[in-house]
């Protein structure tokens, strides 16, 4: 179904909703008619309802006036029933209470009797206390004799002290003795060697200090040496950080390198890694697969990034493989990642060696112009030919503008006489912002907006590729670990160094202290004089046997003192004993002349409230006297006043207030709306007339109602279908258009269409980019696919496109002619007529039966 049929239902459907609201406009008029048919007859049925209200308000009346007389004589027996109620629980509590207050009285007693017993038993423990013979009198004398014998045994303590202090000063007077005897009898013995000690400390003097000026000389030449060291490590150890200073930032190009050889890989799809580690891990190819090939260029000069990418962009992506065979394997893992977008494969040689194309750049040197080959760094042999075979890297130009370009066509400097296989000719070149120029004859000049880049970024310039910075890394390596063992020699060696001078140096302060030692011992043997003595031998030796004597007489004393000292020490821990028993029973006693009296305290206190609870309890007993006094002059009052019960009375549950209330109202009712029985039967019979013409009408409207909603109902399906078919096309339009999209490599693309407001509105995203920043190619690209997909929906006769590829690259163009050829197998009614200024081979499609007709030449000038 094409849209003019759309359009035919679309008409049928608005005839039809205008005759629904015209049928709805009718029942409406009619709806309002019985409306106001209601409205009139409502004050006659205000009439009627308040006739019908009057009749049951006067039966009402009688019953209310019988149901006062028996409400008033069930409050009054009930309240006799509540009083006797009332007093029956103040007898009650009266009971209770006077119960209560026999039983406090006698707890009262108990306690008084439980005071008087824990009173005596005070006094009894307090006698035991403070009585003669009683326990504070013999603690007292128990402590007067623990302080005596403490006292007596302070007195012996000083006495042996005494003794031992004698006893020492005896034993140190024997020493000395002993010592003068042996002095006396030595010193004849070491007045002959005094002076053969002396010749001999001189000789050794004077070879120390020989050996003392030769260890100087040595400690002058080690400080040297270690200096000389220091100095050489140091200077090694400068080299060292610069040449890790120069390894840090290798690695930092390793790491950006790396980083932009992951950043290279995910442009080509986020599929791509997972899809070369498969490549790599399948043995089935008989060489690997190269690619994609923009992964193996970089550029090295930034300011030709964006023309460089222009011209390679279309076989940037493009695989290289040796052979059919692993062409078909690659096809398969392509199939495997990716559904949609597969990347060119080219089949060819593998190379070792590239072609000499020096002829090429040498002519373009001598010209002063640069070639893409110039500005490019290429890390395999195979892609290095694959760009020269396919794109003539070394016969395309770089120039700066447009301007540079026609001076070189005005001084034909690029007119070579002659060329031979070795020289290509110069057909192509750019510019930097991404022009494109032919150098044919035409010479023509082609222009777009700038894009941001995809495969060369601003940091992907670096001048050495990953295996040469992984080489001149390790290279770098190897010479820190060179340095770093010489300088672990050189620290061995000052090590050794410093450990020979340490020994020389404490050596030599071993040989001046001794040096020092020897002096000092020869001036003392030079000042040593000869010893005499005030006593004779036999003088001695008389005081040392008067010692001896003096020495036992003492140790005598100090044995005998110490037993008694012992002794007392016995007697002072039975003193002792008996005082720590007595303070004991003391305390036992305090503790439980303490506890009697907490426990009279608390009797006391319980006392007290029980005399409270009583005199509450006493004012509590008068008090319900009064009230029962009280209720015995109601009950009497209330039985002479009660009324008799009649026995055809009915019982009422309702309070005289409730029913006067009731009552009261029922009579104002009436008395405001008295009428008479002949107005009465007027009044209905109207009604009754007003009220059968009225649901005669609703009839009516009930029936035009249920037709009206058929109606309504067949023209909803019929706009259901509709809105339906309308969708199927929307869904057409929008797949159809994704699927041309997606085949051009577009991110996210969309065709949204409101039928309210009649707007269509096309979203097109490529690589996260707005459509304000897509180039002339890729907005030609979208309008194709439009226009494509919407033809689906739409017939024409006749199908004309104007230069609709004149901003696509090869790729693009053919891909578009061959979506447009299969499209016109569907539509075989419909003629394609397409206008291009782009070269078409004529044997391609004329082998598919397309004709193709070729205009002249137009004439255009540089001006």
């Amino acid at each position: 179904m094409k849209v003019s049929q759309l359009d035919q239902i679309k008409h049928a459907y608005e005839e039809a909703v205008c005759t629904v609201q015209s049928i709805s406009q009718r029942i409406n008029a009619m709806k309002e008619k019985h409306t106001d048919m209601i409205r009139a007859m409502e004050p006659i049925e205000q009439q009627v309802k308040k006739i019908d209200v009057r009749r049951t308000q006067e039966e009402k009346k009688h019953q209310l006036e019988a149901e006062l007389i028996l409400a008033h004589g069930n409050q009054a027996h009930q309240e006799l029933l509540t009083i006797k109620t009332e007093l029956d629980q103040t007898q009650k509590s009266k009971d209770e209470n006077e119960k209560r207050m026999s039983e406090t009285i006698n707890r009262m007693n108990e306690i008084e009797k439980k005071i008087i017993d824990l009173s005596n038993d005070k006094q009894d423990v307090e006698k035991d206390l403070t009585c003669s013979n009683g326990l504070r009198e013999l603690n007292y004398q128990f402590t007067k004799d623990k302080k005596e014998i403490e006292f007596l045994i302070y007195r012996l303590s000083h006495e042996c002290g005494k003794h031992h202090q004698t006893l020492n000063e005896i034993e140190q007077e024997q020493i000395r003795l002993k010592k003068h005897i042996d002095e006396y009898r030595n010193l004849s013995q070491e007045s002959n060697h005094s002076e053969e000690g002396r010749q001999k400390l001189e000789n050794e003097i004077q070879n120390r200090q020989q050996q003392q000026l030769h260890s100087n000389t040595l400690m002058t030449t080690y400080t040297n040496d270690i200096s000389s060291i220091n100095e050489t490590i140091r200077n090694k150890q400068s080299t060292i950080d610069c040449i890790q200073g120069e390894l840090k930032q290798k690695n930092q190009e390793l790491d950006e390198l790396k980083k932009l050889e992951t950043d290279k890989t995910s442009v080509y799809g986020t599929w791509m890694s997972e899809c070369l580690k498969a490549i790599q891990n399948d043995n089935r190819f008989h060489k690997k697969p190269i690619g994609p090939i923009g992964r193996y260029i970089r550029c090295i000069e930034p300011r030709w990034s964006y023309a460089v990418e222009k011209h390679l962009a279309g076989i940037m992506s493009t695989f290289i493989c040796s052979d059919s065979h692993d062409e078909k394997i690659l096809l398969e893992l392509f199939t495997t990642y990716s559904t949609g977008y597969r990347p060119h494969i080219v089949c060819m040689k593998y190379c070792e060696q590239a072609p000499d194309i020096s002829g090429t750049l040498n002519r373009i040197r001598r010209a002063n112009l640069l070639s893409i080959y110039q500005v490019l760094k290429i890390d395999n042999v195979v892609v290095e030919c694959a760009l020269i075979d396919l794109r003539q890297i070394e016969a395309t130009i770089l120039l700066e503008n447009l301007d540079h370009a026609k001076q070189i066509r005005q001084s034909g400097v690029l007119r070579w006489e002659s060329v031979n296989k070795k020289v290509k000719q110069v057909v192509e070149a750019w510019t930097y912002d991404g022009s494109n120029i032919k150098l044919d004859k035409a010479f023509r000049i082609y222009t777009n907006d700038r894009q941001p880049l995809r495969y060369f970024t601003s940091n992907n310039t670096q001048s050495l590729s990953n295996d040469e910075l992984n080489t001149e890394i390790k290279r770098l390596q190897e010479q820190i670990q060179q340095m770093n063992v010489s300088i672990d020699e050189l620290r061995a060696k000052r090590q050794q160094t410093i450990n020979d001078f340490e020994n020389l140096k404490k050596s030599s302060s071993e040989n001046t202290k001794k040096i020092n030692d020897l002096n000092k011992e020869l001036d003392q043997l030079n000042s040593t004089l000869p010893i005499v003595y005030d006593y004779t031998l036999d003088e001695l030796k008389e005081k040392l046997d008067e010692c001896g004597r003096t020495y036992r007489e003492t140790q005598k004393k100090f044995d005998e003192a110490k037993e008694t000292k012992e002794l007392k020490h016995q007697d002072l821990d039975e003193a002792t004993q008996k005082y720590e028993n007595i303070i004991k029973k003391i305390d036992s006693k305090t503790k439980e002349i303490d506890d009697i009296n907490e426990r009279i305290t608390d009797q006391q206190s319980a006392r007290q409230e029980m005399h409270q609870q009583l005199t509450r309890l006493t004012k509590k007993s008068v008090q319900l006297n009064e009230d029962i006094q009280r209720y015995e002059e109601k009950i009497t009052n209330l039985t002479k006043n009660l009324p008799k019960k009649s026995k055809s009375s009915k019982s009422t549950n309702r309070s005289v207030r409730e029913i006067q209330q009731e009552l009261d109202g029922i009579n104002h009712f009436l008395k405001s709306n008295e009428d008479t029985r002949e107005q009465r039967q007027l009044i209905i019979k109207e009604f009754q007339t007003k009220r059968d013409s009225a649901l005669a009408f609703k009839k009516i409207c009930d029936r035009a109602q249920v037709q009206l909603k058929h109606l309504e109902t067949f023209v909803n399906k019929r706009k259901e279908r509709f809105g339906r078919i309308a969708d199927q096309h929307q869904y057409l339009l929008r797949h159809k258009f994704k699927d041309l999209m997606q085949k051009h490599h577009f991110d996210d693309c969309d065709i949204k269409i409101d039928h309210k407001r009649e707007e269509l509105e096309i979203i097109i995203k490529k690589n996260q980019r707005s459509v304000a920043s897509l180039s002339g190619g890729e907005r030609s690209i979208s309008t194709f696919s439009f226009l494509v997909a919407l033809w689906g929906s739409i017939y024409q006769p006749f199908r004309l496109l104007d230069e609709i590829d004149i901003y696509m690259d090869n790729e693009k163009r053919n891909s578009s002619l061959e979506l447009l050829y299969e499209n016109t197998q569907y539509y075989s009614s419909s003629q394609h007529v397409i206008f291009t200024p782009q070269a078409i081979d004529p044997q391609i499609w004329k082998n598919r039966k397309v004709p193709i007709f070729c205009m002249p030449t137009p004439k255009r000038s540089l001006e």
